[in-house]
């Protein structure tokens, strides 16, 4: 049998042409599709699952010392600001306050007491001008009789006695006004002491004011309160515990203001800029995609952070792409943000070039 025979025997198969055809039409589509893909988005998207939630931590220390007689939170509980945490005991800080209350009164009296004295020294100061003013005219009064006697003795118009008299009250009287003025000049003194005394008492009362101050804070140290709304993801404490001060016992994770770092290679940080539009999804999550925008991108590189920095100064030198932190903000009013936790695993998507855009999501 011939070839011409055996292809001549051969079904006819048009669909096959058909198929073919659209195989190579489909081909070419997804050829097109692929290069325009490239060029117009994917050149400007940048992808890493090196990227994790961030927030910031609150770790709740004692101020003081003492025994822990109440805990008023459980592992994973959320709290809101200003909620009571812990206690400590308040005895002894409460005795340090009645003492220190006990100490101002003490000087307010003793300051009362210094004014009521300063003012009987000024009476005192009053009285002996006014004595002055009446030794000095018995003085005068002396001195004239004193004049008009001793005319009179040499004379002969009066006795030897009666001039020592005069003579005598003369002699008095001037030394009254010397006691008086005396006086004025001790009592004068006495008040500017008394007014130096005042002020170490002022001095006194402030630092008492201050020691009162401190210990009514040390009172309210004792009650550990929650600064923000989160939830108790630490707990290092127990009731009837000794805990000395700055011991961190509670930590806080906040409900809010989380973030997103996400670790970039240098090489994909070209186009990128904050504001541009983020999408990504988290492991624990895996059915839903969050939507966000760059805050900001590090101005260093991790490596230049870390404890050991490398050193390309010296030895072989072997050149790895450094990555850099980004830091993407969550869009509000999403649902499931409330899901989102500290530590959880993401998958990024930034976009370039899209900071006026809004999430497709």
């Amino acid at each position: 049998m011939t070839t011409e025979t055996i292809q001549s025997k051969r079904p006819f198969r048009p669909w096959l042409r058909v198929v073919i055809a659209l195989v190579v039409m489909f081909a070419l589509f997804a050829a097109v599709y692929y290069v325009y893909f490239y060029w117009s988005v994917s050149k400007n998207s940048q992808s890493s699952d090196n990227a994790y939630v961030k927030g910031d931590l609150t770790y709740i220390a004692n101020k003081v010392s003492g025994y822990v007689t109440k805990v008023n939170v459980s592992d994973n509980q959320h709290v809101q600001a200003g909620q009571v945490l812990a206690e400590i005991d308040a005895t002894d800080y409460q005795s340090a306050v009645d003492q220190a209350q006990a100490k101002i009164l003490e000087i307010e009296a003793s300051q009362h007491e210094l004014e009521e004295k300063i003012k009987l020294a000024q009476d005192q100061v009053e009285i002996s001008r006014a004595e002055i003013a009446v030794s000095k005219a018995a003085q005068l009064r002396a001195d004239n009789h004193l004049k008009r006697t001793k005319e009179l003795a040499a004379i002969g118009g009066m006795s030897k006695s009666e001039y020592d008299k005069a003579v005598e009250d003369t002699v008095s009287e001037a030394t009254s006004v010397n006691v008086s003025t005396i006086k004025i000049k001790e009592a004068q003194q006495n008040i500017e002491v008394l007014k130096a005394q005042s002020v170490s008492l002022k001095a006194s009362l402030v630092a008492a004011k201050a020691n009162l101050a401190q210990t009514q804070n040390n009172l309210s140290a004792t009650k550990l309160v929650a600064p923000r709304e989160g939830t108790v993801v630490s707990r290092k404490v127990r009731e009837g515990e000794f805990v000395s001060v700055g011991k961190n016992l509670i930590v806080v994770a906040p409900a809010t203001q989380l973030w997103i770092e996400a670790n970039l290679k240098e090489t994909q940080l070209s186009k990128l800029t904050a504001g541009d539009r983020v999408e990504f999804s988290l492991d624990a999550i895996p059915h839903q995609t969050f939507c966000g925008k760059i805050d900001s991108i590090s101005r260093s590189s991790g490596a230049e952070l870390a404890l050991l920095p490398a050193d390309n100064a010296t030895g072989n030198f072997t050149k790895i792409v450094r990555r850099f932190p980004v830091k993407i903000s969550f869009d509000p009013q999403q649902k499931g943000l409330e899901k989102i936790a500290i530590g959880m695993s993401a998958i990024v998507n930034l976009e370039a070039y899209t900071a006026n855009k809004t999430c497709p999501s």
